[in-house]
């Protein structure tokens, strides 16, 4: 059985799981931020903020949800161009009873 630890989209949250699990990462990921914050400032344009805590927190949930065998195996065979078997995402889910 397969359990999602769920990851808050806010850069609070995503620093905070980093913090706990990947703190290189936690680093990296507060630079960029901060980064980007500065530039908002200067220019008031969200997107930048908005692409580092979208980008940080897709990293944020892998580290507390690392892929399976299965689904590593499933990447590598994607990669290699083979077909899966899935026709949609949903389908992935449905197929390891989530």
């Amino acid at each position: 059985m397969a359990v999602d630890v769920r990851v808050e989209r806010s850069a609070p949250a995503i620093l905070q799981v980093l913090r706990d699990v990947a703190p290189a990462e936690a680093a990296q990921f507060e630079g960029e931020f901060r980064d980007a914050l500065r530039q908002a400032s200067a220019t008031f344009d969200l997107s930048p903020v908005n692409w580092v805590v979208n980008r940080w927190w897709g990293i944020a949930y892998l580290r507390l949800n690392p892929p399976t065998g299965e689904e590593q195996d499933a990447a590598r065979r994607l990669r290699a161009g083979e077909d899966v078997g899935w026709a949609s995402p949903q389908e992935r889910l449905t197929a390891q009873g989530r």
